[in-house]
């Protein structure tokens, strides 16, 4: 039980403060955050819907800002569709893997993700139905298998020549609709209800962090590029310390 250690208790709400704090700042990675420092303690299938009750949580504070233009609303429909699908056979697959592949290969995703979106590499994409279903349902396989799914479909949105308030709220409905699918797929596949009474302790502490972040941002004129550059390099650092902690140690 989780309320009887301390150090997951302590844990647990540092890691949902650095989620929500991430999320208000960029409008993605609280699962990003979250995923390597919760999956030295809890097991994939336990940690999944844990987190994705905090973005459900943080996505519908956020929903009254980031509205979704008209023109992205069957875009999300669909890519929502496609992850809905891929979400159950990344279930599967993430309980025949063995803990420590799930782990390496979950910090090594983040690492490839952050690294890749500091570069700003000057690939353009024009979106189409085709990019936006393969980009969602390789995030609902990944979100099943590894805990992080959102990264994927964020690779693919950036890419485009999309303007970035339009991708921040389309990317941040999307995090949201996985999330909830994520919550029954886990729930309904053996993962079980045990993780509820963690709510009490990390959608407190996930709203703290939003604060925390809205505060900083009012009090600062920080430029979205700045902004964006941060995130990534916290992602950065987090990810590389649990890689190279899990290779020399595994």
């Amino acid at each position: 039980m989780i309320f009887d250690n301390p150090l997951s208790i302590c844990l647990l709400i540092f890691a949902a403060i650095f989620g929500g704090f991430i999320r208000r700042l960029s409008g993605f990675g609280g699962a990003l955050i979250m995923t390597p420092l919760l999956m030295w303690v809890f097991p994939i299938p336990f940690l999944i819907p844990i987190m994705m009750c905090a973005e459900i949580f943080g996505g519908v504070l956020l929903s009254r800002q980031w509205k979704i233009h008209p023109e992205d609303r069957s875009r999300l429909w669909l890519m929502l569709l496609f992850a809905g699908i891929f979400l159950p056979l990344g279930i599967w697959l993430g309980g025949r893997i063995p803990p420590i592949v799930l782990k390496i290969a979950t910090s090594a995703i983040v690492l490839f993700f952050a690294s890749y979106l500091l570069l700003k590499p000057h690939v353009k994409l024009s979106s189409s139905g085709m990019l936006d279903g393969f980009a969602a349902g390789l995030s609902g396989l990944l979100l099943g298998s590894c805990g992080v799914g959102g990264h994927p479909a964020a690779l693919y949105l950036n890419a485009t020549n999309q303007v970035f308030e339009r991708t921040r709220s389309l990317l941040s409905q999307f995090v949201s609709g996985i999330s909830i699918f994520a919550i029954i797929g886990i729930s309904l596949m053996g993962g079980g209800l045990d993780w509820i009474p963690c709510l009490l302790l990390i959608i407190p502490a996930y709203w703290l962090g939003l604060r925390i972040a809205k505060g900083i941002l009012g009090m600062h004129t920080v430029s979205d590029i700045a902004l964006k550059r941060l995130c990534l390099l916290i992602l950065i650092a987090n990810a590389a310390f649990n890689l190279v902690f899990l290779l020399i140690f595994k």
